[in-house]
């Protein structure tokens, strides 16, 4: 099975480290800048988000990093680690994998149910699996972000609208953005922004413009918007 996957997994690591690559002076590997990160024909066929509130982040995180092994198996190529920055309890998960029956398998499993109580999750998780559409994420530090999650009347009309608004994104202070479709309902999409700085990220959703390019997309009622901060990522 690694061997089956190994081209996937050369691609996770180019995006992974463009994502969230430590900051510092020493500059990038030409070859991780130049990774085409945003063409969705270079992205595996599935990815999922999994979000939750955790009762202690410390006793969370040691159970999801024994559970490693289990992700492998759903053919999981890595993650990606988030914490609201409003509530550093409330936890995402991002991954992205090249097996949709196995992801899915495991995210039913019993298995994972078992390992999310003992490790103190809180609630019912949001579990929602999609296919990567595009991905202009940049070399930086561990960043903060929003993800934007919300229905759009459809898809073409809305990216096209959304293509069209790169300059104002980048003149708000996002710099970098994927998106993604949900599988089980494809006009339901999950965007993600990065920024330098949150207080960029709040002014940028509360934006006029902002308001009025997604009115001019066909977005379906109000945003669902969530506040985030990249604590941790890593490649399996």
């Amino acid at each position: 099975m690694l061997e089956r996957t190994k081209p996937w997994t050369l691609v996770f690591t180019l995006i992974l480290a463009a994502a969230c690559a430590p900051g510092g002076d020493t500059p990038a590997p030409a070859e991780e800048e130049t990774a085409p990160a945003e063409a969705s024909s270079a992205l595996p066929p599935v990815s999922v988000l999994v979000g939750h509130r955790v009762a202690d982040f410390d006793a969370w995180k040691a159970a999801f990093d024994a559970h490693t092994p289990a992700r492998k198996e759903a053919t999981c190529l890595g993650h990606y680690l988030k914490r609201g920055v409003d509530d550093p309890n409330v936890v995402y998960i991002y991954c992205l994998a090249t097996d949709v029956d196995k992801l899915r398998a495991f995210l039913d499993s019993a298995d994972l149910a078992e390992v999310m109580r003992n490790a103190g999750v809180e609630g019912t998780p949001e579990i929602t699996v999609m296919q990567p559409m595009s991905r202009d994420l940049v070399a930086a530090s561990k960043l903060p972000g929003i993800i934007v999650m919300h229905r759009v009347e459809n898809y073409e009309t809305w990216r096209a609208e959304y293509d069209a608004f790169d300059g104002f994104r980048r003149q708000s202070g996002i710099v970098g953005h994927a998106v993604s479709r949900a599988l089980d309902d494809p006009n339901h999409l999950v965007v993600y922004h990065q920024a330098d700085d949150v207080a960029e990220v709040r002014a940028f959703v509360d934006s006029v413009e902002l308001k009025e390019a997604m009115q001019r997309a066909g977005v379906v009622g109000e945003p669902d918007i969530r506040f985030i901060q990249v604590v941790d990522f890593a490649t399996y």
